[in-house]
């Protein structure tokens, strides 16, 4: 039997109580587009949660940012300046909501994690080389692009228990068989919730089908593009992608061709992807 509508907002809200972070992050995006917005705005909004204000700060601290004695989360702020501090706080949120055991999906935290990561590395590098939106909205929409697996799994786990995905069905299949939604309609239903910026709510939900938006959204658009060059989910280890492959090609020569892209261009861009998402995780532990 389908889980009902009344079932998934279950789950759904009992995501929202496992952290008040992604909210503040919501809540910072929108700061951040601010004009006015300033050190200590953004300070007090991280410093309502304090797990974030701990891993803002010991990041703020660490060697990465040339070692430092913060104590509170304004003196780090006001060390590492507010976009350092955005990408900090997604960081933070990201590995709150993405670090949990996918179990139904046999996808380890770790490596759901490090393939959120990873894709939020590569969407701000894109957003960068092509000018089609702002860096930190990519990277944050990259990073919570498969936020909806975690409301998926929470609500299998509830309904079913010892249901799993075999590794070899389309996951997609899979999950609208046993849920109803796939994961890109959940975790849109999530970000929303959230109240994340409607352009980020837009493009989770349009990844696999950015066509069917009538005005477009370059985020959706850049979605189902690295998900041609980064195919993961597999239920095995991650693996961050090295060199270009094009196993679809109608799905990236479009978004090339729109954006005049070789695949040296992108290659290059996969190769430095790859290098910060090591120095990432061997300076903050992600």
């Amino acid at each position: 039997m389908l889980p009902t509508k009344e079932k998934i907002v279950v789950a759904l809200s009992e995501i929202e109580e496992f952290s008040p972070a992604p909210v503040i992050l919501a809540s910072a995006l929108k700061l951040l587009s601010d004009p006015l917005a300033d050190l200590e705005g953004i300070a007090s909004l991280v410093a309502r949660d304090s797990a974030l204000t701990a891993d803002i700060i010991r990041c703020a601290n660490s060697v990465y940012y040339g070692g430092g004695t913060s104590t509170g989360i304004f003196e780090a702020v006001q060390k590492v300046g507010v976009r350092e501090t955005m990408r900090l706080l997604n960081l933070a949120v990201a590995r709150i909501v993405s670090s949990r055991d996918l179990t139904c999906y046999g996808i380890h935290g770790t490596d759901y994690w490090a393939e959120s990561l990873f894709n939020g590395l590569f969407m701000h590098r894109l957003a960068i080389e092509t000018g089609g939106n702002d860096p930190e909205e990519a990277y944050t929409t990259g990073l919570l692009r498969y936020i909806g697996r975690l409301a998926i799994n929470q609500t299998l786990e509830h309904l079913h228990g010892g249901l799993f995905w075999n590794g070899q069905d389309s996951l997609a299949e899979w999950e609208r068989e046993n849920v109803g939604l796939v994961q890109a309609e959940v975790g849109a239903k999530l970000l929303g919730r959230w109240r994340f910026p409607g352009s980020i709510v837009q493009a989770v939900g349009a990844q696999d089908a950015p066509a069917t938006l009538p005005d477009g959204n370059w985020l959706a658009d850049a979605l189902f593009f690295a998900s041609a060059l980064l195919p993961q989910g597999t239920g095995t280890p991650f693996l961050p992608a090295i060199g270009t492959n094009w196993p679809e090609p109608p799905k990236v020569s479009t978004f090339m061709d729109h954006h005049d892209l070789t695949p040296d261009a992108v290659d290059a861009m996969l190769q430095a992807t790859s290098a910060t998402f090591d120095e990432i995780r061997e300076n903050f532990g992600a």
